[in-house]
């Protein structure tokens, strides 16, 4: 089966050139998860979270795989068992630019809407880490790596969101987070996880998450609002963390 895909630029470049080939690390029906190079590509059926790591594709299920078979990426396309996906359209997984009064507004809307709606999700994480990562020292980032159950850790998502919406307005830490999710994220979290700061650490980041910063940027209350929404449906935490990470941030500019 051939099917057509959509990724990030960056994406691309992963899965062009010569014959290599890769190993799955996780499998389902709506998302494959390969190690490719250190790096985790993922291929994504049409319902799964789009991760800006990922291949997307129209497919309602992917082919059967299991965890430690082989994958190929190759001139621009990945193969599965039985399904050769190729890269025929760019997708934007950036987020937008925020100006210091967008950023302080997207704090203030954020403190309002989704502070009461993250109690449990702080209470999962080291109070002290959480301060930290708001006053941007990058000490937190230690505290919270691979933090948590999941592809995903808690923790991790947290410092996604962070390094993202950070990345949006110019955080005057960025430098120093960035630099120490770096310098510790493959030895301390999973090959997924690692990838997805490495991608937050870029300023790309899901729809959703992306949605809700062109919404502060646009100064569009029901946009944040509606987007606050979606974003706590992502994976059954990746969503609160997100949102947690973005609140931290951009807490300070306001």
């Amino acid at each position: 089966m051939h099917v057509v895909g959509a990724a990030s630029i960056w994406v691309l470049g992963q899965v062009a050139g010569p014959r290599r080939v890769a190993q799955v690390l996780h499998a389902g029906r709506s998302a494959v998860y390969v190690d490719l190079a250190g790096s985790c590509i993922a291929v994504l059926a049409a319902r799964a979270v789009q991760v800006p790591c990922g291949v997307r594709t129209m497919l309602p299920a992917l082919p059967q795989v299991a965890a430690g078979d082989e994958a190929v990426a190759f001139d621009g396309s990945i193969e599965l068992a039985g399904c050769e996906v190729m890269v025929t359209d760019i997708v934007d997984t950036t987020v937008p630019v925020l100006s210091a009064d967008s950023a302080a507004w997207g704090g203030e809307q954020l403190a309002r809407l989704a502070s009461p709606r993250l109690r449990s999700t702080r209470e999962a994480l080291p109070a002290t880490a959480l301060t930290q990562l708001a006053s941007g020292d990058p000490d937190a980032v230690t505290s919270l790596l691979g933090l948590g159950p999941g592809l995903t850790p808690l923790g991790d998502d947290v410092l996604c969101g962070w390094l993202a919406a950070a990345v949006s307005h110019r955080h005057p830490a960025i430098d120093d987070v960035r630099s120490t999710v770096e310098l510790e994220g493959r030895r301390r979290t999973t090959t997924l996880s690692a990838t997805l700061l490495s991608c937050a650490a870029r300023g790309e980041g899901v729809p959703e998450f992306r949605a809700l910063l062109r919404g502060v940027a646009g100064g569009n209350v029901p946009a944040v609002e509606q987007s606050v929404d979606l974003i706590l449906r992502v994976g059954e935490t990746s969503g609160e963390g997100l949102l947690l990470g973005a609140l931290l941030a951009l807490e300070a500019a306001a």
